[in-house]
């Protein structure tokens, strides 16, 4: 499945969803997310990476979990 998509948050809505992921990262186990009408679970034992972008004055931070399916 290819699938690219953004789904933009009020910043209550973010940090909580922030505050949710990194206790379960910090637990060291896996957590649901939906984006975009699509529900995911990221396995505990993803790799974690931030990334940064900057790119004709636009600037990009991403914070990435990469899995196999």
């Amino acid at each position: 499945m290819n699938r690219d998509v953004e789904k933009i948050t009020d910043p209550t809505y973010f940090a909580a969803t922030l505050r949710r992921v990194a206790d379960a990262v910090e637990r060291g186990e896996s957590f649901r997310i939906q984006v975009a009408g699509h529900r995911l679970t990221v396995p505990a034992d993803a790799v974690t990476s931030i990334e940064h972008e900057a790119e004709d004055g636009q600037v990009e931070l991403e914070l990435q979990f990469r899995w196999e399916e």
